[in-house]
């Protein structure tokens, strides 16, 4: 499988390279998976776009052959950059989940109670060139009470998925699974934490 490197390149141009138009990427998308439908949050909570490193602040997909390294494949991007696209996840998912006049994307002037606030830590492939390749997927959730302006509680969720196969669909279908799965402990995590208190 192609891959390019985020630390070393080496660029060839001739002039009838310069005039040739690139074919574009493949795209894969990104699935939050199905949820059921919970009636525990009755107050409006906003999904505020996801931070992350420069490395995974692109549309590019990554895997990490070594701690202090990231490449991208070549053959395949996301539609959009990574921030973008989890974010549409996790509203698929929370919408699912709690019914989607209470959750909303962050903008000015909303008026909410919560905010969470993401972090994504790493969303790549490991030992790639090994029998043990895997989705790594690490992010942090942070829910915030906006109207009283704290921090109410903050957890990272780290998940491993195996690649059934090292091909373009294997990587997607890892990072969907691992999506799923992140989210639904995100759920759990709240629901037991803060919403079922105020229930």
């Amino acid at each position: 499988m192609k891959y390019v490197s985020l630390i070393l390149f080496s660029f060839a141009l001739t002039s009838c390279a310069l005039l040739e138009t690139p074919e574009p990427l493949p795209l894969y998308t990104l699935q939050s998976g199905s949820f059921e439908q919970s009636n525990l949050l009755t107050d409006s909570i906003a999904i505020d776009t996801p931070l992350s490193e420069a490395s995974l602040n692109t549309n590019r997909i990554a895997l990490t052959p070594s701690p202090y390294q990231r490449e991208y494949f070549a053959d395949a991007s996301w539609p959009d950059r990574l921030p973008n696209i989890f974010q549409e996840a996790l509203l698929e998912g929370l919408s699912q989940r709690w019914g989607g006049i209470y959750v909303n994307r962050l903008r000015v002037g909303l008026q909410t109670k919560y905010v969470l606030h993401t972090e994504i830590q790493d969303f790549s492939v490991h030992n790639v060139e090994t029998t043990q390749a895997e989705a790594t997927l690490k992010v942090r959730f942070k829910l915030v009470n906006l109207r009283e302006r704290k921090v109410i509680s903050s957890h990272v969720f780290e998940e491993k998925v195996p690649l059934c196969a090292v091909t373009m669909e294997g990587i997607i279908t890892a990072f969907n699974e691992g999506t799923h799965i992140l989210i639904q402990d995100a759920i759990s995590w709240m629901e037991k934490d803060v919403f079922k208190q105020n229930h």
